[in-house]
């Protein structure tokens, strides 16, 4: 890492809940591994809204953030009718990119069902080109998880 990124140290938030839906299943039962990338961007929209920087902020600012990188770890099954708990977190950011800690629990026992990160890295709109990440984007992170560390 560069000096100029930033480390974040902060619990995992709950973000969203959600139920399995019959369609989210496969053959086996269970929820089929590609819906978990779905709940995993589900889990960064909410987290944006809860920042109060969605997309609409990010558009009007002229950015937007494109996926440069996701990974998923498989723990255990969800099943039809389970409710999940999604959780997130920034991990790091940079100066064009925003890493994302990611875990999906079921509500009735904790379980860990998945866990891994999404990085996205910042995009101008107009140009197409990376670029830096606005210091309101920063703040807004540091203020609902509870400040940022600078590391060397």
């Amino acid at each position: 890492m560069s000096t100029s990124d930033t480390d974040i140290d902060p619990e995992f938030r709950p973000i969203f809940e959600n139920r399995v839906r019959f369609a989210e299943t496969d053959l086996q039962g269970v929820v089929f591994y590609g819906e978990y990338f779905t709940f995993q961007d589900e889990a960064v929209s909410e987290f944006f809204r809860q920042i109060d920087y969605g997309y609409e902020q990010m558009e009007r600012d002229g950015w937007q953030v494109h996926v440069a990188n996701t990974e998923l770890n498989y723990r255990d099954a969800a099943e039809f009718g389970d409710e999940l708990v999604n959780e997130i977190r920034v991990a790091e950011i940079g100066t064009a990119s925003i890493t994302f800690e990611y875990r999906i629990t079921r509500s009735a026992d904790e379980q860990v069902l998945a866990d891994g990160t999404v990085t996205h890295v910042a995009v101008d709109l107009e140009t197409g080109e990376t670029r830096p990440i606005p210091d309101a984007f920063r703040e807004a992170v540091a203020a609902f998880q509870g400040g940022l560390e600078a590391s060397d």
